[in-house]
């Protein structure tokens, strides 16, 4: 009975916080996440209750805010293993037990490479490799992500002074924008490896332009003064616009592989492709296809007008030493034809 009440208030509370109400002459609209915990004839003190509330709203608002999710005994459990993974991934980064890895990006029509992507990869002891989307979203929620970045960054800079003629390309979270001293942290970890800005490109997804422009431009306008480059990731994967592209002033363009996947499966997939190298061109932004798996891939996104190619057709991320390999392997002498 209580728990048919719970939801019944639950439900009255989020349709009272769904309309808009006025607070003097202006317009609110809030949104709000509950979290309601049950004891049945009072087994439970209140400040286990409150906790187990507390846990079941955090839950909530992980599922996408504006609901109300009851408390259930998984939600512990999960909460430890989250905690554990957190105390894990900061031991790793302290004690230097994330690895680097490179894929190598080629140019389209020479198919030599022009630069390689650093992605940061952990070996969990007693557990294995972890998917960088879960430790690193672990890495953004519990405040490790300026550590790891910073710590990739490092990495990748330092197996890059081996490569002098290639474009270094890192991944910024979105998070690390909200450090007022990112950009000086990235000229001191260029600077101690003897990199010129003009080689590094950043790369970032669009989430952040979206909900926070201004801050976003500001960081941006930050980064492009110390001399590096802005990349925008994984394009069409989400909901950026034209007016994104025009308003932060991107280096480049990065097409997500969700793009290119669909041309297998043909229909409008081609026209919008080609529709969005345009967009991007039209802008003077040239554009990176990710994702090439084969070479009828390749040809369609070479025709589109992607100047490079990122994929597994080409390479693998792979450690530092075999990249140092196959740049090797490409420098055999060109001979050249002189025309008078």
């Amino acid at each position: 009975h209580a728990r048919i009440e719970g939801r019944k208030l639950c439900d009255d509370l989020l349709s009272l916080f769904s309309e808009p109400f006025m607070i003097g002459t202006r317009v609110a609209a809030i949104g709000c996440s509950i979290g309601p915990a049950v004891s049945k004839g009072g087994d439970i003190d209140g400040e286990e209750l409150l906790r187990r509330a507390d846990m079941a709203m955090y839950e909530a608002k992980e599922n996408g805010r504006g609901r109300y999710m009851a408390y259930e005994p998984y939600m512990d459990t999960r909460r430890e293993e989250k905690n554990q993974l957190e105390a894990d991934l900061k031991y790793a980064i302290e004690h230097d037990e994330i690895s680097v890895v490179f894929q190598p990006v080629v140019n389209t029509l020479t198919r030599r490479i022009s630069g390689v992507e650093a992605l940061a990869r952990w070996n969990r002891a007693g557990y294995g490799p972890v998917s960088p989307d879960v430790f690193i979203a672990a890495a953004e929620s519990s405040g490790l992500i300026d550590q790891l970045g910073l710590a990739v960054l490092q990495k990748a800079c330092h197996a890059a002074t081996e490569w002098p003629h290639v474009k270094l390309a890192v991944n910024v979270s979105p998070v690390q924008f909200r450090n007022p001293f990112f950009a000086a942290q990235v000229l001191s970890i260029l600077e101690e490896h003897d990199i010129p800005p003009a080689r590094v490109m950043l790369e970032m997804t669009e989430g952040y332009f979206i909900h926070h422009p201004e801050r976003a431009g500001t960081a941006i306008e930050k980064l492009k003064q110390i001399g590096v480059s802005i990349a925008l990731d994984d394009f069409g994967s989400g909901f950026a616009s034209i007016g994104y592209l025009r308003r932060f002033g991107f280096n480049r363009m990065k097409i997500d592989k969700s793009l290119v996947v669909a041309l297998d499966e043909g229909g409008r997939s081609l026209e919008m492709l080609t529709a969005t190298v345009a967009l991007a061109r039209s802008l003077g932004i040239p554009v990176t296809a990710e994702g090439i798996e084969t070479e009828d891939q390749a040809a369609i996104l070479q025709l589109c007008g992607c100047d490079e190619l990122q994929g597994y057709l080409f390479a693998k991320p792979m450690p530092a030493d075999e990249v140092t390999t196959m740049l090797a392997q490409q420098e055999t002498p060109v001979r050249q034809l002189k025309v008078s």
